[in-house]
This record gives C-alpha cells, structure tokens and sequence, in this order.
C-alpha cells in the first residue's frame, strides 16, 4: 500500500514537471507546440489524377498543410502532361504549390531510349529532357521532381524496374542544376550496395548539390541511413511513404520499409525506436511528407499517421524541424 502511494505521488509529481505531450514547449521558440496543429509542409507530394487544386486545398486546409512540395504530377493525354498540371495547380494556390519538373520528361525519354540513357553521354533523349528540366526551372517557383535511379523492387510500372547508374552523366547533370539552383535533386533509390557507392560518389563530385532521399531510401534501416548523414553533409530525408496505410499491404514482405504508424483499435501509435533516436540525432535531416495516395481518404489517413506515429513520438524543437522547419530552409520557402 505504502508502495502504491509512493508511485502515485511521483507520478502526479513528474507530471506537473513534464509538458503535456500534445502541448509541449519548445525551447527554440518558447511557444507551445501541438502536434496535432503543428503547419506541416509536405515535402513530397504527387498531385493524383482524382485530385484537382480545389480539392487539394480544401484538403490543405483541413489538415494545416501550409505548402505542398511536388514531386511531379501524374498526367495523362486527357488531363494534361505532369508539367502542365503542376503549372495549373500553382496558378491556382499560387506559393501554397510548389511545382516540379523533370519525372515526366526522363520517364518519356527512357520509354524511348531504354535505361542506357542514363549511362550513354551522347544520348539524344537524355539531353532533351535535361534542356528541358533547366528550361522550367528557370521559372521559379521550380523543384526538380522525383527521380528513380533504383527502384527494382517498389515501382508498379515494368519500366521503372531496375537499377541505374546513379554518378552516370544525367545524374551529373542534375545535381550541376542543384547546385546552381539551389534545389535538391530528389531521388527513390532502393539500398543496394553499388547504388550507395555510386551516390557517395557524386555527393563527393559536387558538394554544392543536394540529394533529397525519397522515402529516405525505401528499403533502409535506421543503422544505414546514419552512416550515410555521417559521411554526407549534403543529403536529407523524406519520410514519405514508410508508414502505414501505404506500406500495410507489403508490410509482412518488407517490414522494414514500415518505421511508423497510427493509433489503430488494438494497437497505439508507433515510431521505430532506432529511426526515432537517429532522428532526433540529426533533426535537421528529415522532412515530413506525403507522397501518392489512392484516394482522399487514404489521403486523410496518411496525414494521421504522419501526425499520431511521427510528429507526436518527436521532442518539440524535433517535430517542428521534421513538420515544416527544414522544408522551408531547404527549399527556400518564406517563413509564416
């Protein structure tokens, strides 16, 4: 009985001591931070072809997105080509959208030529497509879109299935226009061994280019991805699309792809104790973000999961690093 009380005093004791979790203070700015209100940019983000820019915003204001980062829209000969529906989108939300430009290009380029284009210095095709990426982001606002030097196992188009060289020539090229734009060339790349060589590589050839890690390499573990930030200054993290609903489906074939989640109804909220410590280790290395969604209640449920499983797991300064902090020094965005 004395033992009881004795847990019960401390635990009301350390309970005037620690902020409430969902209002904690943040010693950077000494303003309460909530993580279910903290404004999130979202640092990754595909405009889908049931989506239109009303509904998306209606969509960012529900859930407190202050701005969207595209990594290229999904087009199609009746909707439009991704470069034009990012164009229209931001058009319509004006610096709320942030368009992209270059995965619709490289994707018609190696339908034409093959993957040997991204190896090939002489390729035509490549060449084009590359005119064509400094061309749009010479119209800034202007992000380069997402990237797939290796994406053997997590891609659903045949295509996109395989392994590229990731220092060949149009890789060089691409973070030569990172660094003379000061935007990061954004890149799924799947953990294999010589794709990791080949990018060490070329963050080493040009230190003044930044690499943004899609899904923060999709099929790594939080001991990798610390001996890359390690060895690398310039690279950062994406932590789209390593969370349920959208990993749920391959979770018991890749479990660790999954390093978050939701509160479910047998199970609470849950961030992976490695990746929360490499995390807070290097808060200024990671973004919170979206990605591709079926539909907008998928979309709906991502966005909890981000919060609940990710944000809310995080110390303040952390969370309000990984919301929207580093997106906006990263990619040069206004502060609110």
């Amino acid at each position: 009985m004395i033992r009881q009380c004795g847990v019960a005093v401390l635990s009301v004791i350390l309970g005037l001591m620690v902020p409430h979790p969902a209002k904690a203070q943040s010693k950077a700015s000494g303003e309460a931070i909530d993580w279910r209100t903290v404004p999130i940019v979202d640092a990754h983000f595909h405009l889908m072809l049931f989506m239109t820019p009303e509904d998306l915003l209606a969509r960012m204001d529900r859930h407190k997105i202050s701005t969207v980062i595209s990594g290229g829209a999904i087009g199609s000969p009746q909707a439009g080509g991704p470069n034009l529906r990012d164009t229209n989108t931001h058009a319509k939300l004006g610096p709320r959208f942030i368009p992209a430009v270059g995965n619709g290009d490289l994707v018609a380029a190696e339908r034409i030529e093959g993957p040997g284009m991204y190896s090939d210095p002489g390729s035509r095709e490549a060449a084009a497509a590359l005119a064509r990426i400094r061309e749009f982001l010479g119209r800034q606002p202007r992000v380069i879109a997402e990237t797939f030097p290796n994406a053997e196992r997590s891609q659903k188009d045949p295509m996109m299935r395989r392994r590229v060289p990731v220092d060949g020539p149009v890789f060089q090229e691409l973070m030569r226009l990172s660094a003379a734009t000061q935007r990061p060339v954004l890149m799924h790349m799947e953990w294999h061994p010589e794709s990791v060589q080949q990018l060490s590589r070329l963050l080493e050839q040009h230190p003044d280019g930044m690499v943004t890690l899609a899904h923060c390499g999709k099929t790594t573990r939080a001991a990798d991805i610390r001996a890359f930030l390690q060895r690398h200054r310039n690279v950062v993290c994406d932590l789209a699309f390593r969370s349920w609903p959208q990993e749920e489906p391959d979770y018991k074939r890749f479990p660790e792809r999954t390093i978050f989640w939701s509160a479910g109804p047998t199970w609470k909220a849950w961030l992976d104790p490695q990746w929360k410590a490499l995390i807070e280790d290097y808060p200024d290395r990671f973004m919170a973000a979206i990605d591709d969604t079926h539909d907008w209640a998928q979309y709906d449920e991502v966005v909890r999961s981000i919060r609940e499983g990710l944000l809310a797991q995080l110390s303040p300064p952390t969370m309000a690093k990984v919301a929207h902090e580093n997106a906006r020094r990263i990619f040069r965005l206004p502060q609110p």
